[in-house]
């Protein structure tokens, strides 16, 4: 255990005076955004983190202090209790499975921890919704190449996916449509002999990204609420380069929403933020292939609230400080476009084409760009977020800033 000088609490004269104090479980940066979101009603956090994701150069803020949990949960959790910890939530995909370990150890609001590997293994739960009777993905689960090989032959379905059992890890995953593609994909993915991967069927149809908000029922509620359901357009690649937000008043939000609500409910989703990946294809409806139980990071969270009428973030803070899920602001009717930018080729992104992009007129909101910022090839160098009343509005955006990402956007390094 860790503690850094600047906890939120401590024994003697420096007990803590915070109307209450929030761990959050492997934050992405020690700088949190639920830091500043409690501040403004009082509450302290802390960070609790985790050896392999701990960054040596992130110095916590002053909001929070800092455990680091090295493998014993009865110990960090009663340093969370020494220093009054009243909630836990996930800062990150890593730190689900322990903030609902956590939570259930100090006897505060959380997610079934006895699903909790069900959540953290897509393997484990694609078999609990088949078992329960919904869509999922038939997969094998195992560290033996051969295996994977021959389950392949045997299944003989066209296109496969390998990718790491838990959905924490960052990469999308291998498509794999011959026994060389699978072989190639797991030596690039297998670290180590005895570590599984997952070689599941591909579903071709489209895919969407789901943000719910769950807590107790009232007044005859469900207990999962979805707060935005963005359709991700990916490249060949298999990274997302566009999300577009889908209304939720049609008949297949109502078919997603109706399918997410039942697939929580079975994994024991109970508490906070989720977000679930779910492919639709007319011929099987709904399939979930990814869940992660964290508020996630958003670049613009202020214009997507007004989007969306949800922020993650304010949602969970509000679930904390009243037990209750926040009411949604109402949303706007404008057509809202999440679109990443990624280079070809390394480059350096040319400050006039920059101006040009961030000067268009659905242009809401975007990622602080730096005009003469390196870029590698394949990876986002930013985003960005479009809005307008006419679809057709942001469609031609969207068609000029691929025309900038091949035309000087990404200037040749010297």
């Amino acid at each position: 255990m860790i503690l850094s000088p600047t906890r939120p609490g401590a024994t003697g004269s420096n007990a803590p005076t915070a109307k209450g104090v929030a761990a959050v479980v492997a934050p992405l940066v020690a700088g949190t955004p639920y830091a500043p979101a409690l501040a403004r009603h009082g509450w302290s956090c802390i960070a609790v983190t985790l050896p392999e994701t701990l960054q040596a150069d992130a110095a916590p803020s002053r909001l929070l202090g800092q455990i680091t949990h090295t493998g014993s949960l009865r110990r960090t959790a009663r340093d969370l209790a020494h220093v009054g910890t009243t909630a836990v939530v996930a800062g990150s995909p890593a730190g689900c499975e322990l903030a609902d370990r956590l939570a259930a150890r100090l006897g505060l609001p959380g997610n079934a921890p006895a699903t909790a590997d069900m959540r953290r293994d897509t393997a484990w739960t694609s078999a609990v919704l088949r078992d329960a009777g919904l869509s999922a993905p038939r997969l094998l689960r195992t560290a033996s190449l051969g295996e994977a090989l021959r389950w392949a032959q045997f299944t003989r379905l066209p296109q496969l996916v390998l990718e790491h059992p838990d959905p924490a890890r960052p990469h999308p995953g291998a498509l794999c449509r011959t026994s060389a593609d699978i072989r190639a994909a797991w030596h690039r993915q297998q670290h180590r002999d005895s570590q599984p991967l997952v070689l599941r069927e591909h579903h071709p149809g489209t895919q969407f990204r789901i943000h719910t908000m769950s807590g107790s029922v009232h007044d005859g509620n469900d207990a999962h609420t979805v707060t935005a359901i963005w359709c991700e357009s990916h490249t060949r690649e298999r990274q997302i380069h566009r999300a577009d937000l889908v209304s939720g008043r049609g008949i297949l939000a109502r078919a997603l929403t109706r399918y997410t609500q039942r697939a929580f409910t079975i994994l024991g989703v109970r508490y906070g933020p989720a977000q679930a990946t779910v492919v639709y294809t007319p011929d099987r409806g709904p399939t979930l292939t990814a869940l992660r139980t964290d508020a996630g990071t958003e670049f613009a969270p202020e214009a997507l609230r007004a989007a969306t009428g949800h922020d993650p973030v304010a949602d969970t803070v509000h679930l904390i400080l009243t037990g209750r899920r926040e009411e949604p602001l109402p949303a706007r009717t404008t057509h809202t476009t999440k679109v990443a930018l990624l280079p070809r080729q390394d480059g350096m992104v040319n400050p006039e084409v920059l101006h040009t992009l961030t000067s268009l007129p659905t242009m809401a909101a975007y990622t602080p760009l730096i005009a003469g910022t390196a870029v590698k090839a394949g990876q986002v160098a930013g985003w960005l977020l479009l809005a307008a009343e006419d679809m057709r509005a942001i469609n031609r955006d969207h068609q000029a800033i691929r025309a900038a990402e091949n035309f000087g956007l990404y200037g040749r390094t010297a």
